[in-house]
C-alpha cells in the first residue's frame, strides 16, 4: 500500500491479522529480509536509525509515564527541548488545560506509571511527548482505545491537530475514530483483504462492514 504525504491510512482487523507487525517493521523494531518499506522512495534500511526515530512519532495504546514531573515526561531527557516548546506541544494537543489545573502545573509530580492520572490524561501527555519533536510521520497504535469520557473530546481534538499536514499510519480498534481516513486497509491473516474509504467499504458489505455493524451494536 502507499500512504501519500499528509494522508491518514488506517489499519483494521481482528487480533493476529498483522496490524502491529506492520508498525513494528515500519519503526524498525523488527528487521526484515523480504519486501521493502520506502520513505520518499528510499528503503528505510538505508536511513540511520536515529534519523528514523527523529522523523517518526509513535503513540501507543498504553502511555507509559516515568517518575519525575510533567515536563520531564514530555521532554524525555532531551535537553534541546525548551520549557516553551513543552508548553506549546501541550497546548497543541489540548493537554494544557488539565496540566495547568494541577498544583505545580508543568512541575506537578508524576510517580511510576503515572498513577493518579487518568488513562485519558496519560494519553494527552503522550501526545505532547510525541509532538514536541515535530515528527513528519505519525504512527498511532490504538491511541484511543483506553480513553475516559472526561477527556474523550480533548483527545479527539488533539488527534485531529496532530494529523493535520502529517502522514499518519493508524491502527484503529474503535472504527468510529477513523471514518475520515483517506484509506482504510482491512487485514486478515497477514493479507490486505479490503481497501477503501469508510463509505466504500460499508457499501461493499464485506468484512469491514460486518466489524463496523458489530461495534455499533455493542456501543
Amino acid at each position: 500500500f502507499v500512504a501519500n504525504p499528509g494522508e491518514t491510512v488506517a489499519l483494521v482487523g481482528h487480533t493476529g491479522s498483522g496490524k502491529s507487525s506492520i508498525i513494528n517493521v515500519l519503526m524498525r523494531f523488527y528487521e526484515f529480509s523480504e519486501g521493502q518499506i520506502l520513505i520518499d522512495d528510499k528503503d528505510i534500511r538505508e536511513y540511520p536509525i536515529s534519523e528514523l526515530r527523529q522523523k517518526m512519532g509513535l503513540d501507543l495504546q498504553d502511555a507509559f509515564m516515568f517518575y519525575g514531573d510533567i515536563a520531564d515526561n514530555i521532554r524525555l531527557l532531551n535537553k534541546d527541548i525548551t520549557d516553551e516548546e513543552i508548553k506549546a506541544a501541550a497546548r497543541f494537543v489540548q493537554a494544557d488545560k488539565f496540566i495547568e489545573s494541577l498544583p505545580g502545573d508543568y512541575h506537578a509530580k508524576v510517580i511510576e506509571r503515572g498513577a493518579g492520572y487518568s488513562s485519558g490524561q496519560r494519553q494527552l501527555l503522550s501526545f505532547a511527548r510525541t509532538m514536541v519533536t515535530n515528527p513528519k510521520i505519525l504512527v498511532l497504535d490504538e491511541a484511543t482505545a483506553n480513553i475516559d469520557t472526561e477527556t474523550e473530546g480533548l483527545i479527539q481534538e488533539g488527534l485531529a491537530n496532530m494529523r493535520q499536514g502529517r502522514t499518519t499510519i493508524a491502527i484503529a480498534h474503535r472504527l468510529s475514530t477513523i471514518r475520515d481516513a483517506n484509506m482504510i486497509l482491512v487485514l486478515d491473516k497477514g493479507q490486505v483483504v479490503e481497501r477503501g474509504t469508510h463509505e466504500t467499504l460499508l457499501a461493499q458489505a464485506g468484512l469491514y462492514a460486518d466489524m463496523y455493524k458489530l461495534q455499533s451494536v455493542e456501543e
